[in-house]
């Protein structure tokens, strides 16, 4: 047995569960246990066009669409609030678990029987976050995603060409057109002549509405030329 497993046993963020060293070699499961694994919300979504996740983000800006090429999307799990999904979730932003987020973006793509939908991609580009939250939480998870998908396509990830210059109040707290003002103009970006006619995979942890997502892609259009495919860990049913 490890020391490590010994005085700091890992459990299951789902059902609270020990994780046995003995799982995590034979199965190469180590963030959840085996039973959870298996029954993790899966959405399927990753072989699926006009799936929820990409018309949530093209729903009511089909000119905007247009222009921002947007390729396709996918969500690899289903979010229900008081499903154990939302435990993870909460753990992996904000109780420092962001490996949690880098170990499930893995699995997607080791899950995906569809691995076309990183074909063609030339970059993958994290959700940022201000400053001033970064400092807060210390790390991103959007960038432990990336990194996951990263590590399993070859795909490099970029952290450069894309900043959040509003650090707006959490979109949780806002409803309705509340969540599309909130951040409107969030987002800016740098040297866009590097990223011409790039297709760029933007990544997120969870897709509720949508906006967030949307006013980072508007303020990415100055990447002339660029297509723009997304994944997010969740999406909100």
């Amino acid at each position: 047995m490890l020391l490590s497993s010994l005085f700091f046993p890992r459990t299951c963020p789902f059902c609270g569960r020990y994780i046995s060293d003995r799982q995590i070699r034979e199965e190469h499961i180590e963030w959840l246990c085996v039973d959870c694994w298996r029954h993790l919300p899966r959405t399927e979504q990753d072989y699926l066009r006009e799936n929820s996740t990409e018309t949530t983000l093209t729903d009511g800006i089909v000119s905007r669409q247009h222009a921002m090429h947007l390729e396709r999307a996918w969500a690899y799990l289903h979010y229900e609030k008081g499903h154990p999904i939302q435990q993870v979730i909460h753990r992996m932003k904000y109780s420092d678990q962001p490996e949690l987020g880098y170990w499930l973006a893995r699995q997607a793509v080791l899950d995906t029987k569809h691995e076309e939908f990183f074909d063609g991609i030339d970059v993958i580009v994290p959700m940022p976050l201000h400053p001033k939250r970064m400092r807060e939480r210390g790390y991103n998870q959007a960038e432990y995603i990336a990194r996951g998908l990263s590590e399993i396509t070859g795909i490099p990830m970029d952290t450069t060409h894309v900043m959040r210059i509003r650090n707006t109040p959490k979109q949780a707290l806002q409803d309705g057109e509340g969540r599309r003002t909130n951040v409107a103009e969030a987002f800016a970006v740098s040297h866009p002549e590097q990223m011409y006619r790039k297709h760029i995979l933007v990544v997120d942890d969870l897709i509720t509405t949508g906006e967030t997502v949307k006013s980072c892609l508007h303020a990415m259009k100055r990447f002339r030329g660029a297509r723009f495919s997304v994944f997010a860990l969740c999406k909100a049913r």
